[in-house]
């Protein structure tokens, strides 16, 4: 398994404010859910592992390379796609997936970040190339396409065959060509049709992600950077077609970063109006001893208005309704103990793999190069200040 560990896994990387996370499923079926790389030290952010480094160096290998076997973008921003000019250079990425966003995005457009662009590139390719193979064109050139966008009916992608679509409301066990029904399950909540246009944190992929080891589950949200009125509608339409067990989960990736939209809306007087409903909901879906996690730089005791998440009443929220532990992955990680997060999945059920994990001789070297990069020597930063950006 991944990184030498004996489970099915999610691994939650400390990236600062962004996500980057990593599936391992099987010993050769790893999946890597964003991903926001590079490595940071100085008195502000201090607790970044250069996750290229450490997936060039643990992943399986596949004709002497490391393989991949699928990269799932929720959204185009860029605390979800830095470092992917990098990884498509270094590793075989066996199959993407993503929203109709991602082809929406203007190839000059000033807000375009290159990993971005570099994104769309390579999935427009990888969209020509199914196209001219009239069909499954093989590992490295896969593609996914989920959700919806009038978009897709233009020439590019008209003939792209319907088998390489998912809407929300349905589940995928391929990846990149292989059926890992017996072991993996991500069903789609969003994005929704009328979300295609939107605001970009509004058109994030959200998915439940199940890994299955005998009679044991752990179940996984992955909401991106949804807020309430998305999360509300995500909850609503779900019950509407009798899919309740598709809301259940012993891992809640806190959405956009602990940030407090995911259960706070603006009154009419500009105070912060809390939507218990959307807690409530959340508290009735989780499993026994389940974590919630924010992939976020520390988090600050107290924020002022127009602070970035993460959000200090968002955290204060969740650990209201956790009924197992709330993690923060730029708490988790320190100066002295750089690690992820990792929940396995055992024959006991769900457990925090708190051991010490062991970083690869490259992550190490990137660490050390930018501290000396940072602060002029190597000396390690004495404190942690939460911070963000959306």
């Amino acid at each position: 398994m991944f990184g030498g560990l004996a489970y099915r896994s999610f691994i939650f990387w400390p990236v600062g404010c962004g996500d980057s996370t990593t599936v391992a499923i099987s010993d050769d079926v790893v999946v890597q859910i964003d991903l926001n790389d590079g490595a940071i030290a100085d008195s502000r952010d201090n607790e970044r592992i250069p996750v290229v480094d450490e997936l060039v160096a643990k992943l399986p290998k596949r004709n002497g390379k490391p393989y991949l076997a699928c990269f799932i973008l929720t959204h185009p921003d860029l605390d979800h796609c830095k470092g992917f000019r990098d990884l498509l250079k270094r590793v075989i990425i066996g199959e993407l997936w993503h929203t109709p966003r991602v082809f929406r995005e203007y190839e000059y457009h000033a807000d375009m970040s290159d990993d971005a662009k570099v994104f769309r590139k390579e999935a427009k390719r990888r969209v020509a190339a199914t196209i001219k193979a009239g069909g499954d064109p093989g590992a490295g050139d896969r593609v996914r396409v989920i959700g919806y966008d009038e978009l897709l009916q233009e020439d590019d992608y008209r003939a792209l065959p319907r088998v390489f679509f998912t809407h929300p409301g349905n589940s995928i066990e391929l990846i990149d060509g292989r059926d890992m029904s017996a072991v993996f399950s991500a069903f789609v909540h969003a994005p929704f049709k009328d979300d295609s246009a939107g605001d970009r944190n509004e058109t994030s992929l959200a998915l439940q992600v199940t890994l299955i080891n005998g009679s044991q589950a752990m179940q996984g949200l992955f909401l991106g950077d949804l807020a309430y009125p998305t999360l509300r509608r995500v909850f609503d339409e779900t019950r509407r077609h009798v899919n309740d067990h598709r809301l259940t989960w012993n891992a809640l990736l806190a959405p956009h970063h602990c940030s407090k939209k995911a259960m706070y809306e603006k009154g009419a007087n500009g105070n912060d109006v809390l939507k218990q409903d959307i807690l409530d909901d959340l508290e009735g879906a989780q499993e026994k001893g389940a974590f919630i996690i924010a992939s976020s730089s520390a988090i600050p005791g107290s924020n002022i208005s127009g602070d970035n998440p993460p959000h200090a009443k968002a955290r204060n929220r969740y650990e209201e309704i956790v009924s197992g532990q709330f993690l923060c992955t730029g708490e988790y990680s320190t100066p002295q103990n750089m690690r992820p997060i990792i929940l396995s999945l055992t024959a006991n059920g769900v457990v925090l793999a708190s051991g010490a994990y062991h970083l690869s001789e490259a992550a190490k070297a990137g660490l050390a190069a930018a501290v000396a990069k940072a602060r002029g020597d190597s000396a390690p930063p004495s404190a942690k200040v939460g911070f963000g950006r959306s």
